[in-house]
This record gives C-alpha cells, structure tokens and sequence, in this order.
C-alpha cells in the first residue's frame, strides 16, 4: 500500500513539471528552439581567427543550443581556451569576462578580451651541438632567426626556428639529430621569456655506394648521372637533382630514390643510395596540328627512339610542313660526361621556304659538342650547308659554306627553379659567333657576332616589366654571296611584332627584302595579372636590319592577353608599325617560356 501511495506521488510531481515546462515559454525555447550566437571583443581579426578555432563553445555558433549546464560549461572552459589561443602572440596575462544571456531564442555568449602587456624575450640560449656547430648552413640559420633579446616573444617564430633545424638536419644528413634541450620559460610577474633550444645533431653522414637496379642501360652511363660520389656530405637537395636528371633524360618511365637509412655503416658514417628504375616506351611517336604567325597552318610528325644501345644513344627525327616553311630534321645524340647536361649531336636538316618571295631551300649537315656549367650553357659547332635561294624573279644561286660556329649563354632566375616555364623574376643572356673563310669551303669570307637578351622583373603580386634586346653585325667580303640563312633579318613573333617574319629590313630594287650586315630589335612589355591564370599585355617593339650603321629602326605597339598554360604562356597579340600607319594591325600567336 505505501509503494503505491509513493508511486502516485511522484507521477503526480512529474506530471507537474511537465506541465509548467510547457507553459513556460523561456524554459520551451531553452530546450527546444533557442539557437547559439558567440561574439568576441577587444581583439583585432587575425587574434579573433585564432580565438575561433581554438573555441569549443564556438562550434555551436548559429546551431540549436544544448542544454543550459551544457553551455555553461563550454563557457567557463573557453575562457582557458582562449588563453592558449593568445599565447602564440605573446600575451600570458589577459583579463577575460564571459558572459551568457538568454535573449528571445537566443543564447548570448560573449567574452570580453583585454590583451594586457605582451610578454617580451630576455635571454636566448641557443646551442649547437655536434657537427653542425661547424656546418656554414647551421650557422646561416641560427644568425638569421628571428628572436631577439627585448623584442615580442613570438611562440611561431620559436616552433619555426625548431622546425628549421629538424628540417636542415634532415636535407644535410644528420640522422641523429634530436633536441637535448627545448623550452621557453614565462615569468609572468616581469612578464618576460627565456629561450632555451639545446640542439644535438650528431654526426653528418655521408653518401654511400650508389646502386642502380632494373633497367637496360650500362652501370657506367647511370653513374654519370650522379653530380656527387660516395664519401661527399650528405644532401637531399643533390638527390632531387639526380631524380630531375634522370627525368628529363627521357629513358625512365619512373624513377625512385631513396637513402638506406636501414643500412647505415656507422663506422664511416655513410648511407647506401638505391635508386630504382623503370624503362619508358622505347619509341615515341608525335602527331600534331597547329597554327604559329611565323608558319601558318602546320602538321607535325616526329618519331624518337629513346635509347638504341646500353650507352643511351637516342635518335630523334622530324617533318614540319607548314604553309610557309617545310622541314625534315634527323639527329643522332650521344650523351657527354655528364648525360643530363652533355650532348654529342649529328644532324641532318632539309628545309624549304617560300613567303614573300624569298625562296631558299637549305641543306645542313651539323657536328656539335654541348655542355652545361651551372647557369652557363657552351656550344661548339661545325656545319656544311648548301642553300639553294632566289629573290622574285631573278634567277636561283647557290651557295655552300663551311661554317663553324660557337654559342654561349647564362640564364639567372629564382622563380625557374620552381617552375621552368611561368617565370616572374630573371634574365637570360646569349651570345652567337660564327664565319667562314673563302679559302675553306666557302662562297665568300664573312664573320658575325649575335648577342640576344632578355630580362623579365616583377613589379609587384600583379604587374611584371619584360625587356629584351638583340644587336647582330657581320664583316663580309661579298653579300650578295651569302646565304640567306646567315644574313640578318627582322620582324616576326619573337623580333617586331607588327611586321611579318623576316619581313622587315634592307630590301633590293623589287622590293624585296633580302637581309642586312646589321641588326637590332628591342621590346618593352608590362603585363598584369587580372585573374587566375590570365595576364593582359601592352608593349612596344622597335626593330630594323640595315647595310649599314647605325641601324634605322622601326616602331610598333600593341597589346595581348596571355594564358598562363602548364608549358608556358599561350600568347595572343595585335600590332601595328607606328612608322607605316596605312600597314594593317598584325595578329600574332606563340608559346612557350619568357626565359
């Protein structure tokens, strides 16, 4: 009997409380519709960012709210939340007041921020140990880092500094490293910061014996490859070298490096070196239509085989038919010391021209011997051409001539070491020096020099400045002699735009232009970036090819839009020639790096 009187009784208190639940109208929006809005003040928005992300209670921001004691709780805990937040901008003693109110059908969370003093550096204790003491790249670091003695403590700028050295140590082979020591000691009654970083990094290993596995080429081609040799200090930097070397070699499918760490011989400090290859297609095959300024519509096909024998050889052929110039090109390449850089190439080239009546027809034979000295690039030359050529109506001559050649250039940018082809910053230089003389092989003597440049520099995030310029000049016993392919001429996609290609300099008695002992051109161009991937251009070219010096040149202007394409910049431009107002506005279309 008393169980049941009990059990009456608390149905009767429940029944009670759900009743005044619902005729309470704040409790029924608590519980059921009353929705989360968190604020902060007193912090600017970078510090609100941060406060944000490390706020539990702000995940609920514009969600229904939980339960009252629930959101009570988030918010006392935000307010150490907070803390932490501002502890990577150097403030360890803020003022903080957190409130919550329920307004309407919202729940109110607010907290009020005072920032206070920031803590400030007063002593750096920063030791080397082990080999990096002496290590020039360690020491580079640990003179340019950025915490200082009375400056803001700044806790990124402490957690970089030990990503650095973690990071250093592994690119330079310290396999050992660790920290003996780290930590920064607050005082917040000074409100002051001690920094202690111990960092132990053990002794740098060195490269081990390279191996080589899988593939059909000979051991002592793959070992040329490498740039370093077995017992040189170790570094990452010099294997992503070999990975991109191997690459663009062009007999890899893929490739794969790695240090053996697992198989350290710690008595020399050195670590094996396994690299694993996979053979490419042997044969490549190339198929292409396409349109340039400079050809008009072509079809092209090509045929390489990638390697003929264990010692790499490659041979390499081409047919370009165009409206305006046919070519057949067949090389022979035979890799130097250094296959990534070296190259020993025998060509053979037949090319046809007619445009504007000038009709040559060339045949070339060609010997050259290239090498690569970091920025620097040396070709040596020696070519047996016969050019078969006429001007309008006179009759066709022909020529030949034993010309040996040498060309040198440096390219400098740091943008094209992380892509070759979208360069915002850099310059190239190139000089070209060729002759013949009468008595060896040759319709007459001549001599001439070519220097080209190009510098590209950007203004800021939007705008670049692009600048290049050309000058040629030749000595030369007989011109009318001399092959058209190696006189001087303008005009064209990538020498004065406005103009057509070689279709601007010295002309004869119909007309015609035939070319000059001298040469200049020169382009300014600003672009700006004004989306992603697409930059807009205005530029002026100048340009002209003469019999004599100076050279009086010619001026165009014109304008482009570029699509920054993954093999470089797909141009669009119109010109005209200031100088000749009635000549039409000219399209032209290219692509291809700046550099």
């Amino acid at each position: 009997m008393r169980t049941f009187l009990y059990g009456l009784l608390l149905i009767g208190v429940t029944s009670f409380g759900l009743a005044a639940a619902a005729q309470d109208p704040a409790r029924r929006s608590e519980t059921a519709e009353a929705r989360v809005a968190v604020s902060i003040s007193g912090v600017n928005t970078e510090i609100a960012a941060n406060i944000r992300n490390y706020l539990r209670v702000y995940e609920l921001d514009g969600e229904l709210a939980p339960a009252a004691f629930r959101l009570r709780f988030l918010l006392n805990r935000g307010e150490q939340q907070i803390r932490d937040a501002l502890a990577p901008y150097g403030y360890y003693r803020p003022q903080i007041v957190s409130s919550m109110e329920l307004k309407g059908s919202i729940w109110a969370i607010h907290y009020a921020i005072e920032l206070g003093e920031k803590v400030r550096v007063t002593e750096i204790d920063i030791q080397l140990l082990g080999d990096a003491k002496n290590d020039d790249a360690f020491i580079a670091l640990i003179a340019q880092q950025p915490i200082i003695i009375g400056q803001v403590f700044s806790h990124s700028d402490y957690e970089a500094l030990k990503s650095q050295l973690l990071n250093l140590a592994a690119e330079r082979g310290y396999h050992q490293a660790q920290f003996v020591q780290q930590r920064v000691n607050i005082e917040l009654s000074d409100l002051s910061a001690a920094v202690i970083v111990h960092f132990q990094s053990g002794p740098r290993y060195k490269f081990g014996n390279i191996s080589f596995c899988c593939n059909e080429l000979d051991q002592t081609l793959l070992q040329r490859f490498p740039e370093f040799k077995q017992g040189e200090p170790f570094n990452t930097r010099q294997l992503l070298d070999l990975q991109i070397a191997l690459a663009s070699s062009e007999y890899f499918g893929s490739i794969e490096i790695s240090p053996a760490w697992q198989q350290l011989d710690d008595d020399q400090h050195e670590v094996p070196i396994d690299v694993t290859l996979s053979a490419n297609n042997r044969n490549r095959y190339q198929i292409g239509l396409g349109y340039g300024t400079d050809t008009g519509a072509r079809a092209t096909l090509g045929f390489d085989r990638r390697w003929l024998n264990s010692q790499g050889h490659q041979l390499k052929s081409l047919l370009r038919l165009s409206q305006l110039q046919n070519t057949g090109l067949i090389s022979y390449n035979v890799p130097g010391k250094n296959p990534a850089k070296d190259l020993y190439s025998f060509s053979a080239e037949v090319n046809e021209r007619d445009y504007n009546q000038q009709n040559t027809t060339l045949y070339r034979l060609a010997a050259r011997d290239i090498r690569h000295y970091n920025q620097w690039q040396r070709s040596w030359q020696l070519g047996w051409q016969r050019e078969d050529f006429s001007f309008g109506d006179e009759p066709t001559r022909s020529s030949k001539f034993l010309v040996p050649s040498a060309e040198f250039s440096f390219i400098e940018s740091k943008s094209a070491q992380q892509n070759r082809n979208l360069i915002d910053d850099g310059y190239r230089v190139s000089i070209h020096l060729q002759g013949a003389a009468q008595k060896i092989y040759a319709e007459t003597s001549f001599i001439s020099a070519r220097v080209n440049a190009k510098w590209v520099q950007q203004l800021n995030p939007e705008w670049r400045l692009l600048m290049r310029a050309e000058a040629g000049a030749m000595q030369v016993d007989e011109f009318s002699k001399l092959s058209p392919s190696l006189r001087f001429f303008a005009g064209g996609d990538h020498s004065v735009r406005g103009y057509g290609y070689q279709q601007l300099g010295h002309s004869d008695q119909q007309g015609i232009v035939i070319g000059g002992k001298y040469l200049t051109t020169a382009s300014i161009e600003f672009d700006y970036l004004w989306r992603n991937n697409w930059r807009f251009a205005v530029f002026s070219d100048f340009g002209n090819t003469s019999q004599s010096w100076p050279v009086k040149v010619k001026q165009t202007v014109g304008a482009g839009l570029r699509w920054l394409s993954p093999i470089g910049p797909l141009r669009i431009d119109i010109a005209n020639a200031i100088d000749e107002p009635d000549r039409p506005w000219r399209l032209h279309l290219t692509i291809g790096p700046d550099l």
